[in-house]
């Protein structure tokens, strides 16, 4: 371990630099605020069995939804990956309108 000489500083002064230079430090490899929690990007590529995990359907029935084209999917040489902010979008509920039937009554 280096020794560390502190001739000429006094021991508050001392602990005073090295608390600064401490939050200096934190503060330079922790990401300030809420946001900084540990979370995946939105553009996380995933793979065809991690969306289904993700889906909670097999997977077959991504490869369905896929040809359907109700998932986008990006090819990297022979494999299909989807991207994590498209697969959490197919989980919420559409939204369908109301059409008018034949026999309803219009406003």
């Amino acid at each position: 371990m280096p020794t560390l000489i502190t001739a000429g500083i006094d021991y508050p002064q001392f602990f005073d630099d090295l608390r600064a230079v401490i939050r200096h430090e934190l503060q330079a490899y922790t990401p300030a605020g809420p946001a900084s929690q540990p979370t995946s990007p939105p553009d996380e590529l995933l793979s065809i069995r991690e969306a289904a995990e993700m889906l909670g359907v097999t997977v077959q029935t991504v490869h369905q939804h896929k040809r359907l084209g109700r998932l986008r999917y990006h090819k990297l040489g022979s494999r299909s990956y989807l991207k994590r902010s498209e697969v959490l979008a197919a989980l919420t509920p559409q939204q369908r309108t109301v059409k008018a039937g034949k026999g309803a009554a219009r406003a």
